[in-house]
């Protein structure tokens, strides 16, 4: 859940001032799932790079070693990339928000908040993860631009 929130009215006893701005936090969401896959595609880069024996250095998408040692830093860039890729990313989210949906319609803590959810309707949407498309992850391997 990402810290959005709007001010509510005043304050008393009992109740937060703030509310959590529920527009801001869906809006948040698709571009941090991404910048998580963008870093955890950087850290596996690092951890190889680090295995492989060569200097990684990296500020938020920008990847830095020791000049001689480029062409190995970028071969690992691309593997990790495709071997991310190849997993069933959205699968797994789609698993993980259905199973926290699950929990919190289990959980009296939240019942009250659970009955205005559209369970049905929220799982079904959930459930619809778009089918991966023809390209060809591999190709990546061969691609001079991939990332530089």
């Amino acid at each position: 859940m990402q810290p959005y929130f709007k001010r509510v009215g005043k304050h008393s006893k009992g109740f937060d001032r703030f509310k959590p701005n529920t527009m801001k936090q869906k809006n948040a969401f698709p571009p941090n799932y991404i910048h998580s896959l963008d870093s955890t595609h950087m850290m596996l880069t690092a951890l190889y790079c680090v295995h492989a024996g060569i200097t990684f250095v990296s500020v938020h998408d920008c990847y830095w070693t020791h000049a001689c040692d480029v062409p190995i830093m970028n071969k690992i860039c691309r593997e990790q990339f495709v071997s991310m890729h190849k997993q069933p990313l959205l699968e797994d989210l789609s698993e993980h928000l259905i199973s926290l949906v699950n929990r919190a319609s289990q959980d009296p803590n939240l019942e009250e908040a659970m009955k205005k959810v559209d369970t049905v309707a929220l799982m079904q949407l959930l459930r619809k993860v778009p089918k991966r498309g023809t390209f060809n992850l591999d190709n990546v391997m061969k691609s001079t631009y991939f990332f530089s």
